[in-house]
């Protein structure tokens, strides 16, 4: 693809549990607006692990309208920063969010089927530089790229269900 604003480096899934096809949308599932399961306000996207990034198709609804026909660009944004947030996940990382600049090359009609991936650049101690797509076909209609913060074992495990299982 062609980006214009993001580098498209890709760093490799090397984490073990992490594989090719890998549904992530269980991770956050009461908690996500955009791929929570059971969350009654949620957006369903479902995330999987392709070409080692975190790859979604969907289909943006009517009520996620902001001008006549086009998606809202804040609902755009956050579906890229959650994508984003997954990558990270893919390497063992429990981060937060730092920075999240966002492009917007060309108009997101809604009813329409969009791609989108997101992928780890680089780790530099605890912060992790993300990017991300959303595209159609060749044409990229929205570019990002994040700094995420990793919070480290001990200190997300105050955020995350201990017994849970997380890949």
């Amino acid at each position: 693809m062609n980006y214009k604003y993001i580098t498209g480096d890709n760093l490799e899934i090397t984490s073990s549990g992490w594989s090719e096809g890998t549904v992530l949308q269980d991770i956050y599932p009461d908690s996500s607006f955009v791929s929570g399961v059971e969350n009654p306000q949620s957006m369903k996207m479902v995330p999987i692990i392709r070409d080692q990034k975190i790859y979604a198709k969907y289909t943006f609804e009517k009520r996620f309208e902001g001008g006549p026909g086009l998606v809202h660009g804040g609902i755009l944004s956050t579906v890229l920063d959650e994508m984003m947030g997954y990558a990270t996940v893919t390497h063992n990382l429990w981060c937060v969010t730092a920075n999240l600049e966002v492009n917007y090359r060309s108009p997101c009609p809604v009813q329409e089927e969009f791609e989108l991936s997101a992928w780890v650049t680089r780790i530099e101690d605890k912060k992790i530089y993300t990017e991300s797509t959303i595209f159609s076909g060749e044409n990229i209609h929205v570019e990002s790229s994040g700094l995420f913060i990793n919070l480290g074992q001990d200190r997300a495990q105050t955020f995350f269900i201990a017994d849970k299982n997380y890949p």
